[in-house]
């Protein structure tokens, strides 16, 4: 008798908060006030701050165009960015829009950027990315490092960069045969939209 009660308990209970639900059934948005958002969330600052707030600037990426030259697209960072933030949008491809406009990447989706700065003012940057830029033939392989450099480049590397694979240093072979540590602007100049 007991059980039965228990159940039946369970019953009603389940058939009351069977008409209850926490998502809208409306099929379009619906306005809510400032006053409902929650945490302070449409504050100026950072919530749980009295202070904190985020800027945002417009940095220089370079991705492909359709005649495999490098060419310098926008994004927006957070204030100050670091070498290594603006670097991580270069993997990250195109936006849709840039994509219909014919911009693409030789840049794998899969290559990460461990680490990218500028420790000295002789304006090279050293920058350490995964293994997935060695899966590249030789020209895609030059055209992704232009992507990297002219990124680096917009940053301040005017001297030019440095890369190595998981801390290992990497070589670039050029178009006439010389291996290079140190890729300069001036080498990879012709691979940049004129």
């Amino acid at each position: 008798m007991r059980s039965l009660r228990r159940l039946g308990v369970l019953v009603v209970c389940a058939l009351a908060l069977s008409g209850c639900t926490l998502v809208s059934t409306s099929s379009s948005p619906s306005l809510i006030s400032p006053n409902d958002v929650p945490l302070g969330l449409l504050d100026p600052t950072i919530p749980f701050t009295d202070f904190a707030q985020v800027h945002f600037v417009t940095r220089q990426i370079y991705l492909v165009d359709h005649s495999q030259h490098v060419v310098a697209v926008n994004r927006l960072v957070t204030s100050p960015p670091t070498l290594s933030e603006v670097l991580h949008y270069v993997p990250l491809g195109p936006t849709a829009n840039e994509q219909a406009n014919g911009i693409t990447t030789e840049i794998p989706s899969t290559m990460v950027v461990n680490q990218a700065n500028m420790p000295n003012d002789d304006g090279i940057a050293l920058v350490d990315v995964s293994g997935a830029l060695l899966q590249l033939t030789p020209n895609a392989r030059r055209l992704a490092v232009a992507q990297l450099l002219f990124t680096a480049q917009a940053m301040g590397a005017d001297t030019g960069i440095k890369i190595s694979i998981n801390q290992i240093p990497f070589t670039l072979q050029l178009t006439n045969g010389s291996n290079v540590t140190l890729i300069t602007p001036a080498e990879l100049d012709y691979l940049r939209q004129r």
